[in-house]
């Protein structure tokens, strides 16, 4: 069962001064962090570098980001 205050998101990664849009927020379960990595690592192949997530309470830890359908260290300005 899901917890409504975890979720994970999937956002353009945009920059730190101008955040991308964020196109989809998954409840908190193993099967969605799944469709929400698939998501990023196709999306970044097409649409430029993408951001997951991880979002609790009013909290939000980027822990993945994808360029090109491949995943990239994380720059620290996006933690």
């Amino acid at each position: 069962m899901a917890d409504t205050r975890l979720a994970y998101l999937v956002r353009d990664a945009g920059s730190s001064s101008c955040p991308g849009r964020v196109l989809r927020m998954y409840p908190y379960t193993l099967r969605a962090l799944l469709d929400a990595l698939d998501e990023a690592r196709s999306r970044s192949s097409r649409d430029g570098p993408q951001l997951v997530i991880k979002v609790e309470g009013t909290a939000r830890v980027v822990f993945r980001r994808y360029e090109g359908g491949r995943e990239v260290p994380i720059q620290r300005t996006e933690t």
